[in-house]
């Protein structure tokens, strides 16, 4: 089974959306509050900064970049029990304390003999540029 290896891999920590217990209104299924996170679990993730911080311009609006991405390896998430989602908080990479969140996932690496992708990009983002904490 081919599985890739991660170039120069650092720790990261994942803080995921406690569905739990988080409070959302039964009505119109909105967040009440903030979310709650869970305690951070270290995996490690392969960081790639792109800090060009342009807008574009879409038919719906104006469409802002990522800060960049953070590329895993399933048997990793798998091994740590973390399954990633839009809106996990990624604490800390490596040495640096950050305050982002990911904004989306694409599956990469698909092999035939593991019948599906073995790596995800998590694009990360700083998603509320107000008052916040950094690190875990």
């Amino acid at each position: 089974m081919a599985i890739p290896n991660l170039i120069h891999p650092v720790r990261v920590y994942i803080q995921q959306v406690d569905v739990d217990n988080t409070l959302y209104d039964d009505e119109l299924r909105e967040l009440i509050g903030q979310e709650v996170l869970t305690e951070a679990v270290m995996v490690p993730g392969q960081v790639k900064w792109d800090l060009n911080n342009s807008v574009q311009t879409a038919r719906r609006g104006a469409k802002e970049d990522s800060h960049g991405y953070v590329l895993f390896r399933y048997v990793d998430l798998s091994a740590a029990e973390v399954t990633l989602a839009r809106g996990n908080r990624i604490a800390r990479m490596g040495t640096i304390d950050t305050d982002v969140y990911i904004i989306a996932l694409q599956p990469e690496a698909h092999y035939g003999d593991t019948d599906g992708p073995t790596l995800v990009k998590a694009y990360f983002s700083d998603v509320q540029p107000v008052r916040q904490t950094t690190g875990m």
